[in-house]
């Protein structure tokens, strides 16, 4: 929007930035190279200045929070020592979409929040219904949507060539019997369950239209019951994610050495 036409009380609560700094580059890559795993999102803010929380693990397998707000913000180490951190540049990329221009700043109008929240892929997809008769699968099948787009937990291709329809066979892929239909990667939606359990003891249910899950008994009774908590106090999943969870430097120090090592 041209500067004449903004609300001149939408003031920016940091510097503007042209352009991506160079310590913005390598922490941008390993957001996007890196496999992260959103446990849930939730609206916040006002209709005029919108906001969105993220609940994410990933790399070492803690669980942070990542608030999308004027000045975004995240529960990991980096974020609060005041830096710019892959966790929120993940999900303003991936999870929410944003422009590229919105992704590298570190402040933001109102007007901006309202366009990222506008144009990202919703939360939910309806309302819930707690049927459960057999005799209901066949009318619960119909409802599959089709194989394509993006998986609503890792916000990765549901299929390596949507094109074709190829890559993944139906073993990979499980989608939400009971209500909306939803396809998920397998392996996203039992890290995803088994998260949800380690973490609030909540029963498991579909990530979109939060209907009780049906139709997977073999994943359901293999969700483990257990988190960690770490000496830092953030809950761990890494055992839960089948991970490491002893951070990976190795590609931190390659070409920038100016204190990017923790995040």
């Amino acid at each position: 929007m041209a500067p004449s036409s903004r609300d001149p009380s939408d003031k920016r609560p940091k510097r503007f930035r042209s352009e991506p700094t160079q310590s913005f580059i390598p922490i941008y890559e390993r957001a996007l190279s890196q496999r992260f795993f959103v446990l849930s999102r939730t609206r916040a803010g006002t209709p005029s200045c919108p906001e969105e929380v993220v609940e994410i693990t990933g790399s070492t397998g803690n669980v942070y929070n990542v608030h999308i707000r004027q000045v975004p913000f995240c529960t990991c180490p980096h974020s609060m020592q005041g830096n710019q951190c892959k966790h929120i540049l993940y999900v303003m990329a991936r999870v929410l979409r944003a422009r590229f221009e919105l992704v590298y700043q570190l402040g933001l109008l109102k007007e901006e929040l309202r366009e990222i929240i506008e144009n990202a892929p919703p939360i939910e997809v309806g309302g819930g219904s707690d049927s459960s008769d057999d005799s209901t699968a066949a009318a619960h099948d119909q409802n599959r949507k089709a194989i394509e787009g993006d998986c609503p937990i890792c916000f990765s291709a549901l299929v390596e060539d949507e094109a074709s329809g190829s890559g993944k066979d139906d073993a990979e892929i499980v989608y939400c019997r009971a209500q909306c239909g939803q396809n998920l990667h397998r392996v996203c939606f039992e890290i995803w369950a088994r998260t949800k359990r380690s973490s609030a003891g909540e029963q498991v249910t579909c990530p979109m239209c939060r209907t009780p899950w049906q139709g997977d008994d073999r994943i359901v009774s293999s969700i483990k019951e257990s988190g960690v908590l770490t000496e830092e106090g953030y809950l761990n999943v890494a055992d839960q994610l089948g991970i490491n969870p002893h951070r990976d430097t190795s590609t931190y120090y390659s070409r920038f050495r100016l204190g990017y090592g923790r995040r």
